[in-house]
């Protein structure tokens, strides 16, 4: 009787714990995708300098395109990313430069193995071919240096976030100096904190926590994440280390949002070159 006993309790006991015991699921919803819809954000160091305008187009239910700029008429990128909706990872990521007339030249690929277990690097330079690889820790993982470009899709498919939910990153360093310039940074922690207005927006406070800040390039152990109350999305987050050379730190805040879909977005490309001197 006493092993039944003592069954009943563990049983009784696991009934009872509270949700936010454990991490939140990740379930790909229809009716949270905003297909057309164009995010404006802003990277930054935390103090605001060496800032960046990152604009992350949502193409459909499983493409995302992302072009980053420091100012019309310089060099630009344009990142294309294909969506796993059972995880809401990106395990494929093309990174390619823009060019005039909305193309661009792709020159850095990024794909997991079949199984997601590893992450495998391409990068084809002129002078040079850079492979390299980094194991994948979590089936939830964001790119780093892809500015949280698939988190902040991937966080409305978040179930009962509030009771806290985690995430992997990897980072593409992209250091010639570096030996190993694709590696997994580690997990992060997501805890819930309170409601608050923020950057013009209703918004959930998440505290960040986690090995992914224990690097050496780290200048803390936490950070904050602030999410649409409504929608879900990436309105503002700071975190204690840099996705990019010459950062200290990394801060992403959203200037606005649009649904005007592929017209407006081949119009936001195409205006990059269009008045420059030859």
């Amino acid at each position: 009787m006493g092993n039944v006993r003592e069954l009943l309790l563990v049983i009784t006991l696991a009934a009872t714990c509270p949700a936010s015991a454990q991490a939140a699921a990740w379930t790909h919803s229809p009716a949270d995708d905003r297909i057309g819809r164009i995010y404006y954000y802003e990277r930054s160091n935390t103090d605001g300098s060496l800032d960046e305008r990152i604009t992350v187009f949502r193409r459909d239910a499983t493409r995302l395109e992302v072009y980053k700029e420091n100012g019309l008429c310089r060099n630009a990128a344009l990142v294309t990313a294909d969506l796993d909706l059972a995880t809401l990872s990106a395990p494929r990521i093309t990174g390619g430069a823009l060019q005039a007339d909305a193309r661009h030249v792709e020159f850095a690929f990024l794909e997991a193995d079949p199984k997601g277990e590893t992450l495998n690097l391409l990068v084809q330079l002129p002078d040079q071919e850079i492979r390299n690889e980094a194991p994948l820790g979590s089936p939830h993982w964001t790119l780093f240096d892809f500015d949280l470009a698939s988190l902040t899709v991937a966080t409305p498919h978040i179930d009962a976030r509030r009771d806290g939910f985690e995430f992997g990153m990897a980072l593409l360093w992209a250091d010639p100096a570096a030996d190993d310039p694709l590696v997994w940074m580690g997990d992060v922690k997501a805890q819930f904190e309170q409601d608050e207005p923020h950057l013009g927006a209703k918004t959930e406070r998440y505290r960040l926590t986690g090995s992914a800040f224990e690097g050496e390039r780290s200048t803390g152990s936490e950070g904050t994440l602030w999410l649409d109350a409504a929608e879900g999305h990436i309105v503002d987050a700071v975190m204690p280390a840099p996705n990019h050379p010459g950062y200290a730190d990394f801060r992403l805040r959203l200037i606005r949002f649009s649904d005007g879909g592929e017209t407006e977005w081949t119009t936001l490309l195409r205006a990059h070159f269009a008045n420059c001197e030859s």
